[in-house]
């Protein structure tokens, strides 16, 4: 019971802390004078009966600013004003661009939807002549910190933040009215997405209650957002810019035109819908080893392909790994990227080739690293390239083949303006407590360097497994804050929807590492999805969360269920704890307090009446089940061709045990897909979750039949 009792002792003490204390947490910031020293205007100041703004509490201002996600670097907030919806006017700069546009559309759809107002105030207009109402103003600031004349206070502030081209201020104006004012259409369309979050609160039938706030706000990572191809939809572009999330990078369909040359198709499209939400849409070309599978690059130039036997992958043979030392290969790719460029594209990703041993073996390449060869010519394809597309920017994603030789492979690139993205299968596709950002990839960031990584935000990379995990998503972003990467691109299949926690935890803390807290943001999170009690919410997330780590972090079920397990069982192999399977499970007395823990957190969840909640908790504590009878079957049997009758019957009872916790754990499985997203079939692909659980059971029940042990579970 250690975990659960330290877990009430820290909720005690987190209840003890002062209202002052949390706001000197949110404040903290460089720029300490702004806003806790903001000198409110007469309008927005709590008292002044012309005013008619009331004064909020400390408490109440935190519970509103659980609203907000992720929480602003510096927030003041003192007062709310009451009016009619129809009085709101919200109006855009002269000459604001249509991602301002979009941003002033999404914010009046927000009050005329919540409201039942027809029409907000949009036009373009004087301040002095919005009399009898109150604006709401949005837009670029100029370089003295005006919009259209109009002086934002704290604007002169956002220059000089860090990753300033996405800061912004929201601030009452002198006269009347707030203002959300950035240094670009990128910033103004955050600071809106806080304003809309602040006001959702308020927001009833005809009527607005505004926030009297003043914030200053930046991110700490320069870019945040995931990779593969569903995320490209457009709900899932508005997901990730709901949450002030700013990239995709998206898969392109490669080819050659009639002429032979390489192109990429990209997506105008999605490409569009991601810039009107400040987005960053990047388009990659997939592993260099897959070229010949997806394109007709080999047909067309047989000369490119590798040599040699280890050229093709012998499990695999349509994965073949190029010539790089070629001239005419580097040629191909500055083609796909120059008519990247002519579609829009900022930047183009490039994937190394992705399994170790493949290698062209040509007098050229041989004796040199395929990898190196790989990225030179990249770096080769993005100059010639740049030749006539000079504003094209390149990024190299490493892999788990490289993994041996990245050192060599970044040394190999020296151009700063040339990025490299750490992703490697084993390393970064991970749910573990290790850290992931090793000391070559530290020392390459605190060279000034463009370092990005693809980390997996999930229980698996393969199998779709509920968990919210505050502990994990903010152990990894806070990582790559303060080891100063300037990109996280995370990995979360097949559908934002059952992800939904830790993706926006990774949207919190890629924002604001230092700001709050794994409970305080669980208690955000809850608010935000109308959780009747967030606090209670932000326990179970708190003790769940621990647990889920124990049981994800030790690969359970990924690659221990496919195959691993049922082996050790088979083979008589004596099991290890603190290792494999059991890596986070040191003792079975330490299985026994995640299993009481879990016992607490579904007692949680169903007072919170949550069916989503219900089935993580089940799923967890089923998978901690499992794990337990998995250890005492494998130490029973281990090293033994026979038992006796107590053994026999003590294995009996072990392997009855595994039945149903795997009953459990599989019928949650499928009742929290049903719950989340009946529409996406988790098992589906790469065999589901459920499928691979049901099998390794299976599995273990063949291995104990020569011991006359039977299964004895309802099929």
């Amino acid at each position: 019971m250690r975990e659960l009792i330290m877990y009430r002792r820290h909720v005690s003490i987190f209840f003890v802390i002062t209202s002052a204390a949390f706001f000197a947490l949110v404040a903290r910031a460089a720029e300490p004078d702004w806003p806790n020293n903001v000198s409110w205007p007469a309008w927005a100041t709590a008292g002044n009966t012309a005013s008619q703004v009331q004064a909020v509490s400390d408490r109440e201002a935190q519970e509103w600013l659980r609203w907000v996600i992720p929480l602003p670097k510096q927030v003041r907030l003192t007062g709310k004003l009451a009016l009619p919806a129809a009085d709101v006017a919200v109006r855009l700069r002269t000459d604001a661009t249509d991602v301002e546009r979009t941003a002033r559309d999404e914010l009046v759809g927000l009050i005329t939807k919540k409201t039942g107002t027809k029409k907000t105030g949009t036009k373009n207009m004087d301040t002095k002549k919005l009399a009898g109402s109150f604006p709401i103003l949005i837009g670029v600031c100029d370089a003295q910190g005006m919009i259209d004349g109009t002086a934002v206070p704290g604007a002169a502030k956002l220059r000089g933040l860090k990753n300033d081209d996405q800061a912004y201020v929201i601030a009452p104006l002198a006269t009347r009215g707030l203002a959300v004012a950035g240094l670009t259409e990128q910033g103004v369309y955050h600071g809106v997405k806080t304003l809309q979050q602040l006001l959702e609160l308020g927001l009833s039938r005809a009527e607005v209650t505004l926030p009297i706030v003043a914030v200053l706000d930046w991110p700490d990572l320069a870019e945040r957002g995931q990779w593969e191809f569903q995320s490209a939809e457009a709900r899932n572009v508005q997901y990730l810019a709901d949450r002030k999330m700013n990239l995709l990078e998206v898969r392109t369909v490669r080819a050659f035109d009639e002429n032979g040359r390489g192109l990429l198709e990209v997506d105008r499209k999605s490409q569009r819908t991601a810039r009107l939400h400040a987005v960053k849409w990047i388009p990659f070309i997939s592993h260099l080893n897959n070229l010949g599978a997806r394109t007709d690059i080999y047909k067309l130039y047989p000369q490119l392909e590798g040599k040699g036997p280890h050229a093709h992958h012998p499990q695999h043979p349509h994965l073949v790994v190029p010539c790089a030392s070629h001239p005419q290969f580097a040629q191909v790719l500055a083609e796909m990227l120059v008519s990247a460029a002519d579609q829009g594209a900022t930047d183009v990703s490039i994937f190394l080739s992705e399994l170790g041993k493949q290698r062209c073996e040509c007098d050229k390449c041989k004796g040199t690293s395929q990898y190196v060869l790989e990225a030179k010519a990249c770096v080769k394809a993005w100059q010639i390239a740049r030749k006539t597309r000079p504003q094209l920017r390149l990024r190299i994603l490493l892999s788990q083949g490289s993994y041996d030789v990245n050192d060599q492979v970044m040394a190999a690139v020296p151009q700063p303006e040339v990025g490299i993205t750490y992703y490697s299968g084993s390393t970064t596709y991970t749910a573990s407590r290790d850290p992931m950002i090793y000391p070559l990839m530290t020392d390459f960031a605190k060279q000034g360097r463009w370092l990005g990584v693809y980390p997996q935000l999930t229980a698996s990379w393969r199998l779709a497994c509920p968990w919210s995990g505050p502990q994990f998503i903010k152990f990894r972003m806070t990582e790559y804050v303060d080891k100063g990467l300037v990109c996280m691109c995370g990995f979360a299949p097949p559908d934002n929807r059952f992800f939904d926690f830790n993706l926006t935890a990774a949207a919190e803390w890629s924002w604001n590492a230092h700001g709050r807290s794994e409970r305080e943001f669980a208690a955000a999170w809850a608010t935000r999805r109308g959780l009747a009690d967030p606090d209670k919410a932000a326990d179970w997330a708190i003790m769940l969360g621990a647990v889920g780590w124990d049981v994800y972090g030790s690969n359970v079920p990924g690659s221990r269920f496919l195959g691993s397990t049922a082996a050790m069982v088979r083979k008589r192999r004596q099991p290890q704890l603190g290792k494999g399977m059991f890596r986070y499970f040191p003792t079975v007395k330490h299985m026994d307090d995640d299993l009481a823990v879990c016992k607490k957190a579904l007692e949680l969840a169903e007072q919170l009446n949550d069916p989503a909640l219900i089935a993580e908790t089940r799923t967890i504590q089923g998978y901690v089940r499992m794990i337990k009878s998995i250890y005492l079957i494998a130490n029973t049997v281990a090293g033994k061709k026979q038992l006796d009758d107590a053994q026999t019957k003590s294995l009996q009872v072990a392997f009855d045990e595994l039945q149903s916790a795997m009953q459990q754990t599989v019928g949650s499985l499928r009742a929290w897909n049903k719950t989340v997203a009946p529409d996406c079939d988790i098992e589906k692909a790469n065999r589901g979750p459920a499928s691979v659980t049901e099998q390794t059971v299976a599995d273990i029940g063949k291995a104990l039949a020569p011991l006359g042990i039977k299964e004895t579970r309802k099929k």
